[in-house]
């Protein structure tokens, strides 16, 4: 029982990673990108901050979502 509810707290995590890492790539970011290029003061700069930090969460997302098998 205690692996199941394990699995079931990474499996959360991994689905949360998913969408913030859904977030961060080009898909309805325009406010948060438009205030980093501010902060920034670098286009490139802020494009790869935010590539960076989505590639960031889709690899969490991958790393998390993998199930453990046993070998035996």
């Amino acid at each position: 029982m205690e692996i199941i509810q394990k699995w079931g707290k990474r499996e959360n995590i991994a689905k949360i990673c998913l969408v913030v890492g859904t977030f961060i790539n080009p898909l309805g970011f325009d406010a948060a990108f438009a205030f980093t290029t501010k902060l920034t003061g670098n286009y490139l700069l802020t494009d790869v901050i935010f590539y960076g930090v989505a590639l960031f969460f889709f690899g969490l997302y991958f790393l998390l979502s993998r199930k453990k098998t046993k070998i035996s």
